[in-house]
């Protein structure tokens, strides 16, 4: 048997007219001189166009903000790996429950 909990909710008696929908912008009606149909507006669509990119600068000479990568020994305080770090700041291993929950897609 189903229990219902709580009031019942009230009953939401629509508009038998045509009104404009609560988040339209510019107030037009549904089927109105102002609305336009789907298969004028698809007429005058235009697809996404890929595009070549123009490149401005030579290879050679770069112009981007990145800087490209130079192979050199390691600094002072300078790291080839995150498990060089002190045990606080590396990736805490996962537990047993963690991966359990994540196996199971939350579920308990």
């Amino acid at each position: 048997m189903i229990k219902f909990v709580g009031t019942r909710h009230p009953f939401v008696k629509h508009a038998s007219e045509v009104i404009v929908h609560p988040c339209a912008t510019n107030g037009v009606l549904p089927g109105s001189r102002e609305c336009i149909p789907a298969g004028v507006f698809m007429e005058n669509y235009k697809p996404f166009r890929v595009v070549p990119i123009k490149h401005g600068a030579k290879i050679g000479h770069s112009a981007s903000k990145t800087s490209p990568f130079v192979n050199r020994p390691l600094g002072k305080d300078e790291l080839s790996s995150i498990f060089e770090l002190p045990a606080r700041f590396q990736y805490k291993p996962i537990n047993e429950k963690e991966l359990e929950s994540i196996n199971s897609g939350g579920a308990w």
